[in-house]
């Protein structure tokens, strides 16, 4: 058994970063500014008198949950709420048990989580104050969800099939200020919430030089950007998939089961429902995931004429690339040199079998769901993105414009790959065996034809 997983997380001794030429363990980049120096003296004086850290979630998170009263069964029933109550209370657990988070690093994720909860109820009193508008205007019943594993792709056909003028996609203030919701006729950019999104990055480019830019390298974030769906609702429930790694490997396990899904995608159906209802799509919503596919099964029952695209790429392509996104968010949170490589590859190739296996299980078992299903190959994407593209649009009958193909075509002339820089990864810098790879998902390399060994056509 590697030596990872004997560990619950990826954080070891920072002690050992100082000992070790081999570049296994990560410096935080972030250079904190000075003006942040009573946190640390807090934390310490906190840790010296009464044993712990200043900066305890302990049951803020829940109380932040529980906060909206009692919510009616369309928002989950008590066994659906339940399921999410218990991961808060895993996460909040397992990250103050942590020895290895900075004090201005926990500082920032207690405030970030807390702010999206205070989302989720703002949302639900916003829908319950205007429900009857809400359910009689607001649609979301077949909209075309992109999942797959991470890297492979999800993100540039998002945003290439979110150039249909015909269909929506939430921006990223939408997802981070929920309301109101946008009204037709009016500009997004002038939308005061996208000031206030802006206003948000800058304060956390002030507070956390260069790290906005660094997970720019992964994945642009921009206020007037189309985002992903699925991990904004899952932080309005105080889950949060890129500090998921930090909360350990059994928080990440449990929050794939599948009974996590229930209340997330009853919570997901209203906010969209309410943004339709003041502005709806002309034909449908895209939006896109890696997580869906963790919920693979649960899409269907929630949205039982759902369009999905699953994209696909080589494992030892992706995982690297995965492990350099989550490494790039996560550092800034730790003590520096307290991140090993090794360990964190562990703990998301662990994971990772989920987002390979349950799509896979599930069509498997459901053959009459392939007309609602389509994979995608990224090296089909990326050598013919409008392609792809059309022949999405053939599978599930949805209406193809010139005008489309031309924003298309705009978008990729304006949207070159490493346009706002690239990450340098290996398999070697995070101890990924292919071998190994392949022996954990084989089911997956076999079905799709990969070989141990990715090659250019992968």
């Amino acid at each position: 058994m590697p030596e990872s997983q004997c560990f619950n997380d990826y954080h070891v001794d920072p002690e050992k970063a100082s000992a070790d030429p081999t570049g296994r363990y990560s410096l935080n980049f972030v250079p904190y500014p000075g003006f942040l120096a009573p946190l640390r003296w807090g934390d310490g004086l906190s840790r010296a008198f009464r044993g712990r850290s200043a900066y305890q979630i302990g049951d803020s998170l829940l109380q932040a949950f529980d906060r909206v009263g009692p919510l009616h069964r369309r928002w989950g029933t008590p066994l659906e709420l339940e399921a999410l109550r218990r991961n808060i209370a895993l996460f909040s657990r397992n990250i103050d048990q942590g020895p290895f988070l900075s004090p201005i690093g926990r500082f920032l994720l207690r405030r970030f989580m807390k702010a999206h909860l205070h989302n989720r109820a703002r949302t639900i009193a916003f829908y319950e104050g205007n429900r009857a508008f809400i359910e009689s205007n607001g649609r979301y019943d077949a909209p075309l969800l992109v999942t797959g594993s991470f890297r492979s792709g999800t993100t540039l056909l998002q945003r290439l099939l979110t150039e249909d003028p015909n269909t929506r996609s939430p921006l990223t203030f939408e997802l981070e200020r929920t309301t109101p919701p946008r009204q037709a006729g009016q500009d997004p950019a002038l939308d005061p919430r996208v000031k206030k999104s802006a206003a948000t990055m800058a304060l956390l480019t002030r507070l956390a030089p260069g790290f906005v830019e660094k997970i720019a390298e992964s994945h642009l974030w921009s206020p007037l950007e189309r985002e992903e769906s699925l991990p904004y609702c899952q932080i309005h429930n105080g889950l949060s998939i890129m500090n998921a790694p930090g909360a350990g490997r059994d928080f990440l396990r449990s929050m794939c089961q599948p009974d996590v899904a229930d209340a997330l995608l009853k919570y997901e159906r209203n906010f969209f429902k309410m943004l339709d209802a003041y502005l709806p799509a002309r034909s449908h919503w895209t939006n896109k995931s890696p997580a869906y596919a963790l919920y693979f099964g649960k899409i269907f029952q929630h949205y039982p004429n759902a369009r999905v695209v699953v994209t696909h790429r080589h494992p030892g392509k992706t995982m690297a690339s995965a492990c350099r996104l989550f490494e790039s968010w996560l550092v800034p949170f730790d003590l520096s040199g307290s991140l090993d490589k090794v360990r964190l590859a562990d703990i998301i190739t662990d994971v990772f079998r989920s987002l390979y296996l349950t799509p896979l299980t599930y069509r498997q078992g459901n053959p009459d769901r392939e007309g609602q299903i389509i994979d995608c190959r990224y090296l089909d994407l990326v050598s013919d993105p409008i392609g792809t593209v059309k022949s999405i649009y053939e599978r599930f009958a949805l209406e193809y414009s010139p005008a489309f193909e031309k924003r298309m075509t705009s978008y990729l002339k304006a949207n070159w790959q490493g346009k706002h820089g690239r990450h340098k990864y290996s398999n070697e810098e995070y101890g990924i065996d292919l071998q190994r790879l392949y022996d954990q998902n084989r089911e997956y390399f076999e079905y799709y034809r990969y070989r141990i060994q990715p090659n250019d056509d992968d």
